[in-house]
């Protein structure tokens, strides 16, 4: 189920993986159900899990150099959260990873990834695709804030991701946008 999930996000087929191995998968992940506002990882923690949000938002921010919060990135269901970075690289995060909505979490951590490569061996190879694709969308996430303005950026993420972004506040919309709460009411009062 979570590797469907992922790989329906993401736009790819199983490839190789074939049905079991996909419920091999499953059964490495331990299943959570956590609360709004729950962090999944601080700035300056090191994460000791991997996260697949299977139900619910998170965003990804940090603090910028007027000492407020920057949302920079918006991590939906069917996708790993952003704090893989600092659980692969074991290394000191750079931002907060923090719950918009009760969600649903499959953690792992780094034995059962170890555990888990053995067991499926083409699941590295696969993975190493899906990090490009993420870093794909995040370069094009850079590009289109060049290139469109906020309200078409808006119309984007509305279509993007779909019933759960009227669950993501307006300040981490606007913040994420790059504008003002004031100026994102203004673009939603052209909209509406």
């Amino acid at each position: 189920m979570l590797l469907e999930k992922l790989f329906e996000e993401f736009h790819m087929g199983l490839g190789t993986i074939n049905p079991e191995q996909s419920r091999l998968f499953d059964s490495f992940f331990e299943k959570m159900s956590l609360k709004r506002n729950t962090f999944l990882i601080q700035e300056g923690e090191v994460e000791r899990y991997s996260y697949f949000i299977a139900d619910g938002i998170a965003r990804c921010w940090t603090l910028n150099h007027e000492g407020e919060e920057q949302t920079f990135w918006f991590c939906k269901a069917g996708t790993f959260s952003m704090s893989n970075i600092s659980f692969t690289l074991q290394e000191k995060s750079e931002f907060n990873v923090q719950l918009l909505v009760d969600s649903v979490i499959y953690r792992i951590n780094t034995e059962k990834v170890n555990d888990l490569y053995a067991a499926i061996p083409p699941l590295k190879i696969t993975f190493g695709d899906l990090t490009a694709r993420l870093l794909s969308r995040l370069l094009k996430r850079n590009i289109d804030l060049i290139k469109y303005s906020p309200e078409q950026y808006y119309l984007y993420m509305m279509e993007e991701y779909g019933p759960v972004f009227n669950s993501i506040p307006l300040k981490d919309i606007a913040s994420y946008l790059g504008i003002t709460p004031q100026a994102l009411s203004r673009i939603r009062k052209r909209i509406f």
